[in-house]
Order: structure tokens, then C-alpha cells, then sequence
């Protein structure tokens, strides 16, 4: 079965298994970080992983990568429309502020598990985020954080404006 079919099938079951999640995520071909340049809208990839439901339950919207050395990971919905970009940790949002930095991670290209592909490096956390192409407007990310046991998974999806 071709990987993207076989995701949305996990999508409507609502829940896969870390091995089945992997799996996929293997199966999928890699990303250029250019082009992911834009914003996207976020979805959790339920595993049974601690951090399920946790970005859901914040008002997390997505992502916006503006280019390679400017990108807001975390991106909530608002009651004004547009979503806010918010730092993942205080301290790194004064560090940025004090250097005049933008955005709180960078956009780079990386070998991980068998495929180089875009990877998200947070400026001042232990974090990547992997991604593979599940088609032209939908990626799924692998969170890579230093010291969990198992990977978190997640879509995003291109928001065209």
C-alpha cells in the first residue's frame, strides 16, 4: 500500500502504533528545505507518545518557515484570525530579542534514518523535527528530542494565502 494512502487510513482510525508511525515515516521521500518556505497549519499523529494532545489542547495552529535562518515553530490560533508566533522557551524569546534574532529555529538539511531530508533545528532546546513529503502540501514531521525514549509525530499542511 502506498505510504500516503496509508496514512490517511491511520488518520481516520485515529491513532498508530510508534513502529506502524515510523514505518511511514520511512517510506515517504525526503524534503528540500526550500520548499518548505510559507506557513503550515499543524495536526497530531497520535502514537500513544506522552506529548499526545498536549500542543491540540495549547491552540497550537503550525508552523512558519520564512526562510533557512528565520523560522516560528509554534504557531497558536487567535481570536483576531491570524496566528501568533510564540518562542518555546522564555529564555531563548529574551536571547532572540537581546541579539535582534527572528524566530526561535532554523531550517537545515540532514541525514536521519536512512534519507536526508529538511530538518527543523530549535535555536535553544535539545529538538529536532524531522520531515518527509507526503505529497505536495502535506508533511509529516518525526520530533527528534533529546533524551525521550520515542519519537512524536505530526502533518503539517501548506496554507495557501
Amino acid at each position: 500500500m502506498k505510504p500516503e494512502r496509508r496514512l490517511w487510513e491511520i488518520l481516520e482510525q485515529g491513532r498508530a502504533g510508534v513502529e506502524e508511525a515510523c514505518s511511514l515515516f520511512d517510506a515517504l521521500e525526503p524534503v528540500e528545505p526550500q520548499v518548505m518556505l510559507g506557513t503550515w497549519k499543524g495536526r497530531e499523529l497520535p502514537t500513544g507518545h506522552p506529548l499526545d494532545g498536549w500542543l491540540e489542547k495549547t491552540g497550537w495552529y503550525g508552523k512558519a518557515f520564512h526562510n533557512t535562518e528565520y523560522v516560528d515553530p509554534l504557531l497558536f490560533r487567535t481570536p483576531f484570525g491570524k496566528p501568533l508566533a510564540l518562542p518555546p522557551f522564555p529564555p531563548g524569546s529574551v536571547v532572540n530579542l537581546l541579539s535582534g534574532a527572528r524566530g526561535a529555529a532554523r531550517l537545515r538539511k540532514m541525514e536521519w534514518r536512512g534519507k536526508t531530508s529538511a530538518v527543523m533545528v530549535y535555536d535553544h532546546l535539545p529538538i529536532h523535527d524531522h520531515f518527509r513529503k507526503v505529497n505536495d502540501d502535506v508533511l509529516l514531521g518525526m520530533m527528534d528530542w533529546k533524551g525521550m525514549k520515542r519519537p512524536y509525530f505530526f502533518l503539517l499542511a501548506r496554507v495557501y494565502t
